[in-house]
């Protein structure tokens, strides 16, 4: 066996190896709910936390009743 089969040889097996870590890292990050899928963003209000509103529409951000408008 010649030195470039050799060197071949052992970058096959350093891609497998490679391959088979990042095999059980994507297995590790979906189980712990990192697939790599994008997530739709749950927006809420920025005052109380409530997902029906936003803090525009917060009924816990009232205008002083003596503003005249």
């Amino acid at each position: 066996m010649t030195t470039l089969e050799q060197a071949e040889e052992f970058r096959q097996k350093a891609i497998t190896l490679l391959q088979q870590e990042r095999e059980a890292i994507d297995q590790k990050l979906a189980q712990l709910g990192h697939d790599g899928t994008p997530r739709e963003a749950k927006r809420s209000c920025s005052i109380c936390g409530a997902a029906d509103h936003n803090a525009r529409r917060c009924p816990k951000n009232k205008a002083p009743e003596n503003i005249e408008g």
